[in-house]
């Protein structure tokens, strides 16, 4: 039997790809050591000495050991933040016994430093890009399998308002199945309908409607859209209402609205006309009250927290959307 490595990166690609490659390892383990135990971990979930502990056992009976962790970029990360569990795991990962495999599973392979020695050791499989052609051509395929008809010029568009970003596309066409799960049908009409035109515009619209305490639109946009950074949307909410706070506080000092105004407008959001960024402040100052903004400062900074140690896109739309939850009851 071929030697299997002990570390695998798995890198973005599709569920399919994953289950075909734990299925092989599988297969060489039991032929190698007559059975197979296998362990499912997740990064978000257990603790950043779990993956070591179940690495390093020595199973009662001669078999090999899978071991599949989800998600691996969060817990690489709570390990590199950890000395001593850190120090435990450079020195065994050499000295892993042959019988276990470990397979991380990535949403995008971010190593930190001090854990380049496992990058070393491991073997990856990352998938390559498909072009806009060959993407909408897979999109084509999946409507046909799901008994969909899709116009090609609808599948185009799609590509098209996703720039090309293979998870942005994936993820606006079962968004699209869905819209359309009645009607089997999809065409460049319900493509202009659901998916948005940029990233941008998606977090601009979602500021806006914040502001303006419209929940309920917020929540829509999150169902329908998927934002590609939602961390730069939780700088830029924190951004808008710091600066209602700093309102109330120099209001409280005695400074005139003009005053404030002038003060504030010198650093408006990045990328935003001045005019609309004083507009979407003006109207933010008029929803909320001084406590409601500090409740919302409140449930950003912890919003925050989870977006930086979730990079999944789907867990961060979770996130968001239990923000905007929370918002719609607390205020």
């Amino acid at each position: 039997m071929t030697r299997v490595p002990r570390f695998i990166f798995f890198v973005a690609g599709q569920n399919e790809d994953l289950a075909e490659l734990l299925t092989l390892l599988r297969e060489k383990l039991v032929s190698a050591y007559g059975s197979c135990d296998e362990v499912h971990l997740s990064g978000y979930d257990n603790d950043a000495a779990t993956w070591h502990a179940e690495m390093m056992t020595m199973p009662m009976f001669p078999s090999g050991r899978l071991i599949l962790i989800r998600h691996a970029e969060a817990l690489l990360k709570r390990i590199d933040g950890q000395a001593r569990v850190l120090a435990n795991y450079l020195r065994d990962f050499p000295q892993a016994p042959e019988f276990t495999v470990s397979v991380l599973q990535f949403g995008e392979m971010n190593i930190p430093k001090k854990l380049q020695p496992l990058e070393e050791l491991a073997l990856v499989y990352e998938d390559q890009p498909l072009s806009p052609e060959d993407l909408a051509d897979h999109l084509s395929a999946r409507a046909q399998a799901l008994g969909f008809a899709a116009e090609r010029d609808a599948l185009d568009l799609l590509v098209d308002k996703c720039a090309g970003k293979e998870r942005l596309v994936l993820a606006g066409f079962d968004r699209l199945i869905t819209f359309r799960l009645h009607e089997k049908k999809i065409t460049v009409a319900d493509v202009e309908e659901v998916i948005g035109t940029a990233e941008s515009n998606m977090h601009f619209r979602l500021l806006d409607e914040t502001a303006r305490r419209n929940i309920g639109e917020c929540l829509r946009i999150l169902q329908l859209h998927a934002l590609e950074s939602a961390e730069q949307l939780i700088a830029a909410l924190a951004r808008l209402f710091s600066d209602a706070m700093r309102y109330h506080y120099y209001e409280r000092s005695g400074m005139s609205a003009a005053e404030i105004g002038k003060i504030i407008a010198q650093r408006p959001l990045t990328g935003y006309p001045l005019k609309k960024s004083i507009e979407r402040w003006s109207v933010l100052l008029q929803k909320y009250s001084p406590a409601g903004i500090r409740v919302v400062m409140d449930a950003l900074v912890k919003a925050d927290i989870l977006i930086k140690e979730n990079s999944d896109a789907r867990q961060q739309q979770v996130i968001l959307t239990s923000f905007y939850l929370m918002l719609s009851k607390a205020l």
